[in-house]
């Protein structure tokens, strides 16, 4: 029996030393580059897989890295879920830089260089699905309730609005730089 458990607790940690750089990848590309949040989602998600070793030994190689990843992510969004929300009233010049806030993002003040309408006109020009998405988050509704009335996964949501970001963040910067350089220049 002993030596049962002492295989069984080897096979684990095979299998956690093996997959935690893999979780490591993916946990950065949701929590961006803070690598103690990153690893504070790996260490979850192992201790869950180590909870659950009984049911996951007898899964083939594949469905464990799935379960990892699916794992992975729940504990991400229930992350998210407990944190508390900044919704916004709305799409205004006073709070859509907060939409795109990262790292490298530029100062607010570039921001205040665009006009409300450029904004709303930035936002029309976007797919359907990905302005619908976007429009529906920033009025306060979270990923499910969006993907429920588009009828799409919440994962789906999730990403629709990462790309919706992404475009209106291109276009807006590119606008904001070009009326920066016209008023300096």
């Amino acid at each position: 029996m002993s030596e049962e458990i002492d295989r069984s607790d080897m096979e684990y940690a095979v299998f956690a030393v093996r997959h935690q750089p893999i979780l490591l990848v993916v946990a950065r590309n949701l929590c961006g580059r803070n690598a103690s949040d990153c690893e504070g989602l790996v260490h979850d998600v192992l201790l869950r897989a180590l909870l659950k070793w009984d049911m996951l030994q007898s899964w083939s190689e594949p469905e464990r890295r799935a379960w990892l990843v699916r794992s992975l992510h729940t504990v991400f969004m229930d992350q998210c879920r407990r944190q508390k929300p900044e919704v916004a009233a709305g799409i205004t010049l006073d709070n859509v830089h907060k939409l795109f806030e990262e790292p490298d993002a530029p100062a607010p003040e570039l921001w205040e260089r665009l006009s409300e309408a450029e904004l709303r006109e930035a936002i029309t020009a976007l797919p359907y699905t990905l302005r619908r998405t976007f429009e529906m988050h920033s009025e306060g509704l979270r990923h499910a309730e969006i993907g429920r009335l588009l009828g799409a996964p919440e994962a789906t949501v999730g990403t629709w609005l990462f790309h919706a970001r992404i475009r209106l963040r291109e276009h807006l910067r590119d606008l904001a730089e070009r009326r920066r350089k016209q008023s300096s220049g």
